[in-house]
Order: C-alpha cells, then structure tokens, then sequence
C-alpha cells in the first residue's frame, strides 16, 4: 500500500474555526425547551408514518436525536423558534448535520453532502409526503425576542457575542504567531537538540530617525500591499478596539471604500475632520483609506508591529 494511502495528519485546528459554535451558544442559550407530552410525541409519529418506531424522519435510518423543522438561526440571529415538539422531529446524524439551517425541502431533494437524495434514500416522494403533513400539522411558537426582552438587554446580550468573535480572532493571530515561531525552533536539530535559528536583523532600524507619519506612509503601507497580511488581521484592522489596542490609535488602521460614495467624505469624521491620508491603498485587490492619526508618542507601538510582520515572514 502507497504511504499516501497509509498516512493521514490529523486535519489543524483553527480557534476561529468554532466561531460558530459560539454563535449557535448565544443563540441556543436563551431558546425556552418546551418538554412535550407522550401524546404529543405519539401524534408526531403517526404523522411521519412511524407509529411507535421513531425513524429519522428524512430518510427512514435509525433516529439519534430530534432536529429542529424549522432553523432556530439564520444569519448569526435567533429566527423566533423554539425547542418544542412542533418543532421537533426524530433524525439521524447524517441528516442533522447535512441540513443545517437550510429549508427541509429544498435540502432533501438537493445535492448537498449527506443529503437523502445524495445518499440515495428510497421512497423518498412518500418521505416528503409525510414531512408536509407534519409541517401542516404544526403550528410553531414564534417569539420577537428582542420586544419580549428590551432592546437594551437584547444588545447587550450580542455585544458579548460580538466581544468573543473578536478575542477569539485576536487569539488566531497570537496562535499563528507562536505557532510559526515553534516551526522556526525545529527546523534544525544537533545532537538530538533543538536549536533555534537566529532571527534576521530587522528591516526597520532606522525608524528612530524617521517621522512617525513617514513610517506609516512607506514601511506601513508597504507591508500592508505585499499581500502577506492575513485576512483575519486584515479585518482587525479595520475596528476600533484592535487598532486602539494594538497601535493606540483612535481610529480603525483601515477603512474600506464605497466606491458609491464620495470619497472626500469617507476620509472624515462625524465632525467632518479628515482622518485617513488621500491616497487609497490596495490589499488582495480590495482598496482601502489608511489612518492618518499617527503621534510620535506612540512610535513604539507601530514599530514593534513592523518588526513583528517582518520576523513573521523571514522565519515562514
């Protein structure tokens, strides 16, 4: 047997990579759980043509769980549903984590990974015929959370959401930079010994001599445009909290232009002060506005995140 067939690493794990964990958390956190009565369950069942044998109900295989019918999420917001037996219908693994938060019918006749008709589920007009059935049957509760509960709450509530993507954003960032850095340590063994190799002299030197404002207008803007900049920090750079954080500044680094609009305008402020230099810059064939708001008091905080870029990229 080739070794290629043989051998498999271990797929990487990327702490962004359960950034919809968090979500389906925030969001499954506040649902109300309505337990059902027996009847209730047994009038389920007859609908779906498995009367007291609970199959899942897309495709007829042994059921694991019970999925919700309708999604409880849709675009990172609860949809209104809740956890309750109108709701609710046996399924099997393959099919809970094929169908998502995608409309049952359109799924179960797409050709989507795991989905019936891909697994070649038979009788599958009569499966659909059931689950209409069930859908005209129930009639599920549907909440406005966010009147019930008080705007105030309810943002505050997503403020913390929004709080934990971006930590957990930042936290790749460091993760990528350790990681890349562990790298660097072993590529070179003596003795059965790791030895570490030495680090490139720095390409920003000579910023003592140089005016803030230059930095950011030629070695800033240079490694932003050589492309080597990952998305994620990318994004960052575009909030306030990173770009206060990271280079204390009071504006994002980076704004994205509209090209609709006037760009004199997206340079300013509310109060119609200018806060972005005049020349856009170009990231991955997307153009944005580069922060002017550079003061010699924070000149470390931007050369040491030059440099950080630059050790980054000699040791990848």
């Amino acid at each position: 047997m080739s070794i290629d067939l043989m051998f498999q690493m271990p797929n990487p794990v990327k702490i962004t990579g359960r950034s919809s964990s968090i979500t389906n958390a925030f969001v499954n956190g506040i649902i109300p759980c309505i337990m059902p009565k027996q009847e209730e369950i047994n009038e389920v069942l007859r609908i779906l043509d498995m009367e007291g044998d609970a199959k899942c109900a897309y495709c007829r295989n042994p059921h694991t769980e019970w999925d919700h019918f309708r999604p409880l999420i849709m675009k990172k917001r609860p949809t209104g549903y809740i956890s309750e037996i109108h709701n609710l219908v046996p399924a099997c693994g393959k099919c809970n984590q094929s169908k998502g938060n995608k409309h049952w019918k359109t799924w179960i006749i797409s050709d989507a990974k795991l989905s019936p008709k891909t697994r070649g589920i038979a009788n599958l007009d009569r499966i659909i015929q059931s689950l209409e059935k069930y859908e005209a049957w129930s009639n599920p509760t549907m909440i406005d959370f966010e009147e019930l509960v008080g705007r105030k709450l309810w943002e505050d509530h997503w403020k913390n959401c929004e709080r934990l993507h971006q930590l957990m954003q930042e936290s790749q960032i460091l993760s990528d930079q350790i990681k890349n850095k562990i790298a660097q340590g072993i590529v070179k063994k003596e003795r059965g010994k790791v030895v570490a190799p030495p680090l490139d002299p720095t390409k920003v030197s000579e910023n003592n001599k140089l005016k803030i404002g230059i930095i950011a207008q030629t070695q800033l803007r240079a490694v932003l445009e050589s492309n080597r900049i990952s998305e994620d920090v990318i994004q960052l750079l575009q909030t306030n909290n990173y770009s206060k954080r990271t280079f204390n500044l009071n504006f994002p680094v980076l704004k994205a232009i509209d090209h609709s609009q006037n760009l004199i305008n997206q340079k300013s402020d509310g109060k119609g002060y200018s806060r972005y230099y005049k020349k856009p810059i170009t990231i991955n064939s997307a153009t944005y506005l580069l922060c002017s708001q550079w003061y010699e008091k924070d000149r470390e905080y931007l050369v040491r995140w030059i440099k950080s870029i630059h050790k980054d990229s000699a040791g990848s």
